[in-house]
């Protein structure tokens, strides 16, 4: 498991499934939350192994989103190797 809640997004891989807090005010969700199945990591300008942005498969539609590395809450599920 992760050892710091605080920076999570900073053990994210591509493949992991992930929970997501929305930026927005939720409008049907109750809670604000979503899960997501990482596609791409996407670096910072200052140190490109260090996430910023990740592109993300809502797993419930399938839509493709590119959301900021501080959003994921958990690591739900780690990629298969």
């Amino acid at each position: 498991m992760v050892s710091s809640e605080a920076h999570v997004f900073l053990f994210v891989k591509p493949g992991d499934h992930v929970v997501i807090r929305n930026e927005k005010p939720p409008e049907n969700d109750q809670n604000g939350y979503w899960i997501g199945q990482v596609i791409n990591c996407i670096g910072g300008a200052r140190n490109p192994n260090s996430w910023t942005l990740f592109q993300v498969a809502d797993i419930d539609n399938g839509e493709i989103i590119i959301i900021n590395a501080d959003t994921v809450e958990r690591i739900l599920k780690t990629a298969e190797n």
